[in-house]
Formats: structure tokens, sequence, C-alpha cells
């Protein structure tokens, strides 16, 4: 019987998926519990009209931030913490305070999975921060300065 997944269901799918399983399953279990719809061609055409739509929003989004990633090659970003005289920083700059320096100083807003950090930042100074996005990369500056 060929059905459409309202919800994940393990070893069958994932949800909006159209899949073909036993009679018996899903007219015992999937159908009652409304995991499950029967796929009718009105259905099926609704689903893969969703899925279009929203694998061309996806890409849309991929466009946007690959551009983004582009236009903060190079740039310096600035950001200051309470460092020791030494330098050592007492709390370490991670991936989400760059991430929100970033929206401050030029309104770009990236999310986190793009920031590729291999350590969070300790000292101060400038640092390379490499920006990896699916098809581009790039590396900024992050400069740490202290806090007075």
């Amino acid at each position: 019987m060929k059905i459409i997944l309202l919800k994940d269901v393990r070893k069958v799918g994932h949800k909006d998926e159209i899949k073909n399983v036993a009679d018996g399953y899903a007219t015992n279990f999937l159908l009652p519990q409304n995991l499950a719809v029967a796929a009718s061609p009105e259905k099926v055409a609704e689903i893969e009209k969703k899925q279009a739509a929203t694998s061309a929003e996806k890409a849309q989004e991929e466009v946007a931030l690959e551009s983004a990633v582009r236009s903060l090659a190079g740039q310096k970003i600035s950001v200051s913490a309470r460092a020791t005289p030494k330098g050592g920083l007492f709390k370490a700059i991670t991936v989400s305070d760059i991430a929100k320096a970033v929206r401050e100083q030029t309104q770009i807003t990236l999310p986190e999975r793009v920031i590729a950090l291999e350590a969070p930042i300790k000292t101060t100074g400038e640092h390379e921060v490499a920006l990896l996005s699916a098809k581009t990369g790039a590396t900024m500056i992050l400069v740490v300065t202290p806090e007075l």
C-alpha cells in the first residue's frame, strides 16, 4: 500500500515521504495511529509541490549564505574581552561570540555552523577564522583586544 508519512516512523521513513508498506502494517498500525495517510494522487501532488517549494527556499538561502561568506573574506572583526596583562583571556571566544560580533559590526547574520574554529580563542591578538559554506570558503581576521 502506498502511504504518505505524517510523522517520522522508525525503520519506515521521515515526515512527508511517500512509501510502499505492507497493507496490514498500514491499515492496522500506521493509519489508526495517525502516522500516515493513504497516498491519493491529489495528496501526492500536494506533497511534491511542498517539497519543491522547500528545496527552492533552501537553494535561495544557500546562495545568500555564500554571498555573505564571500563579502566577509579578508574583513577584520574586532572583539574585546577581559584579559590578563600577558594576553590570556579569562573567557574563551567561541563560535557564538564571533557570530554575534559579525552581526553587530556588519549586519550580516551568519549561522554558527559556517564558522570553523579548531578550538576556542584564548589569547588576544589577530586570529584567522575560516568561514565554510557548501560551495564557498573564506577567511576573515578576528582581532581580540583586551577590555579596559
